[in-house]
């Protein structure tokens, strides 16, 4: 039996110049889901091939379908990219009408209902999937049925059927290091990679999944379950090693949500890197409460440079609504202590969490002056993303619902206390305040207040029509 691991076409982006939806997006991170999968199978003996068709176009997709002719199609299905991984399984059912086809990933696992409404899906892989998939395999090829194999959504006579869910373990190093063949890994480049570091191979690791704490906007903690799981770090430094030594990577982006919840592990992998002479440049992702002077001096010395914080706000209250569970004084100490560490702090912002308004932004204005980024903070508006609380704060106050990812539109922003030409005015206020030049860019372009007052004043007539 042979499987098949696709991630679907991009969704195309609108063009600011033309209005059109004819944008690529680069690509960014090698797709590790589908990598991870592969190896889970081909250790068990499953002939298996995998592809990321970011930028194919659909004939392309169909003859790579046909080319290979698998027995079994596994299709990565992430919110941003539903409807094309929807038209994907589609596609393989034209392409191959005998195949088994089966979708997973975050919006897989959050909507299986909406998968299964898709006559070309056979199942659905809820959550984690490397044990899923090879007992799901083994059972297509033993012609048995389905309904005993944890953590599947099945179609049934009275609608969508669930199976047992899959007990997971908290330690992850029984898991196969993911498969990089199907890979040009010069062709994955992170934004957040600085100039210096871009011609160097690199690509990102996991090296823990899941989130034990609650911010409001994200739904990480509801897909693991609450579960924080992770490697140990003599497994991940033997990850690397290989990396290294078969890949020639040089640059790596721990893309954990949480890299540092355990201090303990991070300082032996830091250990590890040091002794094993590792010679690489790495960032990370973490909270600002869960690093100190310590753990920060061993990731320097082990050749971290950067650290992205999640600090979102310098609002005590708007940090306090998020659910974030930190202090604008623990933001303070996390930044001034990786400054003097010799790694450069960068941060991550979002406008629009509950209450948010003028004052907050000139709060977080002040705070970023006063911890000093070492690049420009990456903005973004809040957005509803399936299974976060302020999603289903949202659902209950009648702004959305389920249905609306049937659609083809993107997340929508958080809109419960805002509209949208609010989100985008508070936006442009902290981006004149942190970020003056593309401020000044901006309102070359007509944005600015009276851009705003006009659309109030042309809203406000419209709805008294």
């Amino acid at each position: 039996m042979k499987v098949l691991l696709l991630t679907p076409p991009a969704p195309k982006l609108r063009n600011p110049a033309t209005a059109e939806e004819d944008l690529l997006p680069p690509r960014t991170w090698v797709p590790l889901g589908i990598a991870y999968l592969a190896s889970a199978l081909r250790g068990h003996g499953v002939e298996t091939a995998f592809a990321d068709l970011h930028d194919h176009s659909w004939p392309r997709a169909a003859a790579l379908l046909r080319r290979e002719q698998p027995d079994v199609v596994g299709i990565s299905c992430f919110t941003l990219g539903r409807t094309n991984a929807l038209r994907l399984a589609a596609e393989a059912r034209r392409v191959l009408p005998d195949a088994r086809i089966v979708m997973g990933g975050p919006h897989a696992t959050f909507f299986p209902e909406h998968m299964l409404a898709n006559p070309a899906v056979d199942a659905v892989a809820l959550g984690e999937g490397e044990e899923t998939i090879v007992e799901l395999v083994a059972r297509f090829e033993e012609g048995g049925g389905l309904e005993d194999i944890p953590g599947l959504a099945l179609r049934s006579a009275d609608g969508v059927f669930r199976t047992p869910p899959r007990e997971r373990s908290t330690d992850l190093d029984h898991l196969a290091f993911p498969a990089y063949d199907a890979f040009d890994l010069a062709r994955y480049k992170s934004p957040e990679i600085p100039e210096q570091y871009r011609s160097l191979t690199g690509t990102h690791l996991l090296s823990s999944r899941g989130c034990p704490f609650h911010c409001g906007f994200c739904s990480v903690n509801r897909f693991f379950e609450g579960r924080w799981a992770r490697r140990s770090a003599q497994n991940v430094a033997d990850e690397i090693e290989r990396l290294i030594e078969d890949l020639h990577v040089r640059h790596l982006y721990f893309s954990d949500d949480l890299f540092t919840l355990d201090r303990q592990r991070i300082l032996a992998l830091c250990r590890e890197i040091i002794v094993r002479k590792l010679h690489f440049v790495w960032m990370a992702e973490t909270r600002v409460d869960l690093v100190d002077e310590e753990l920060l001096g061993w990731m320097y010395k082990a050749g971290c440079y950067r650290i992205y914080y999640g600090v979102e706000s310098g609002s005590p209250r708007v940090l306090k609504a998020a659910g974030k569970g930190f202090t604008v004084e623990q933001v303070r100490r996390a930044f001034a202590m990786t400054h003097e560490a010799g790694i450069e702090p960068c941060c991550f912002l979002m406008v629009g969490n509950p209450g948010e308004n003028p004052e907050t932004i000139g709060e977080t204005v002040a705070l970023i002056h006063a911890i000093r980024p070492a690049t420009m903070p990456i903005l973004g508006i809040n957005t509803l993303l399936p299974a976060s609380p302020q999603y289903d704060r949202a659902k209950a106050a009648g702004l959305i619902s389920d249905d609306y990812w049937l659609g083809t539109d993107p997340p929508p922003p958080y809109t419960l206390e805002h509209d949208v030409d609010d989100l985008i005015y508070l936006q442009m206020l902290l981006t004149r305040g942190i970020a003056p030049e593309l401020f000044e860019q901006m309102r070359a372009m007509g944005f600015d207040e009276k851009y705003f007052l006009m659309r109030r004043m042309a809203k406000g007539l419209m709805d008294r029509v």
